[in-house]
């Protein structure tokens, strides 16, 4: 008898002692997990907020980054399936400095709260678009933005290694082991010691997103800080964009592949950081 229960109690305390299965949900930075069909908005987006000036945004996994003329925005995304409906819940931030020339926009301070509502429907085979309105804590108005297109591009680390620059900036990148790492510089004069150093590896070689890891950034007009999260793509005009934040700061820097440009390290005066501009080459030349 006593062995027969044995054998009947050992397969329960056997299940008892199985490790739980790891969840294999997708959660966001807020800690809410994530529905399937959102995942659908990840990409690079441009558009316009009242059918003016230019927004850049980058949708992953349920986060937003974005960038205007005037405002950097951070929150979440959803899309709802059934209706076709994205709602985007996002805080606005102004920039506390900007440089137009040299393509770096740092945002901070009280945020403005956003949230926009749009029907997506597909422009093409591998873009989409997104129209709607949105409301703020001061006035509502319309939006329009269009997939650009590169999420579909592969990602390599050796594709971004070498030198990227913009007008006063230098970027250089380097592979360590399973990762980039990446060093810039200040050129200006008279000199700031702005500088800033970190790491950048492969999230899905699928497709054009990388993870950015900023270990530093100091002696700058803004965002100075250490250990700061974000994201790194190459757009359509084959320039290397940073998408980082800590906290209640934003940063978002442009830079052109310096072995593209020759030995001309400029880029165009862009008095905004969307890049809408049709398609030219989806690729940067790799520096050995």
């Amino acid at each position: 008898m006593l062995r027969a229960l044995i054998f009947i109690l050992l397969p329960l305390f056997a299940t008892g002692c199985l490790p739980e299965e790891e969840s294999d949900d997708i959660v966001n930075d807020q800690g809410d997990t994530v529905a399937d069909p959102t995942l659908r908005l990840n990409g690079l987006w441009n558009g316009q907020l009242d059918q003016a000036g230019a927004l850049r945004l980058l949708m992953y996994n349920g986060n937003v980054f974005g960038f205007d003329e005037t405002i950097a925005f951070y929150g979440t995304a959803a899309l709802d399936e059934e209706t076709a409906t994205a709602t985007l819940t996002l805080s606005g931030y102004p920039y506390s400095s900007s440089d137009a020339d040299s393509n770096q926009f740092v945002a901070s301070g009280s945020p403005e709260d956003y949230e926009f509502s749009g029907l997506l429907f597909p422009t093409t085979v591998t873009d989409d678009t997104l129209v709607g309105d949105y409301e703020s804590d001061t006035t509502p108005g319309g939006f329009t933005l269009n997939n650009d297109g590169t999420w579909e591009n592969n990602s390599s680390l050796a594709s971004l290694r070498g030198k990227w620059a913009s007008t006063g900036y230098e970027l250089y990148l380097t592979e360590v082991g399973d990762e980039l790492s990446f060093r810039e510089v200040s050129l200006a004069t008279p000199a700031t010691g702005c500088t800033s150093r970190g790491t950048i590896r492969l999230l899905d070689k699928d497709n054009a997103l990388y993870a950015l890891q900023m270990l530093e950034r100091k002696n700058c007009a803004g965002f100075n800080v250490t250990n700061a999260p974000g994201y790194a793509t190459v757009n359509v005009d084959g320039e290397l964009e940073f998408f980082v934040r800590k906290d209640d700061e934003l940063l978002y820097t442009r830079y052109a592949s310096a072995a593209a440009a020759g030995t001309d390290t400029t880029t165009d005066d862009t008095a905004d950081p969307a890049t809408d501009e049709e398609p030219t080459d989806t690729t940067t030349e790799t520096t050995e």
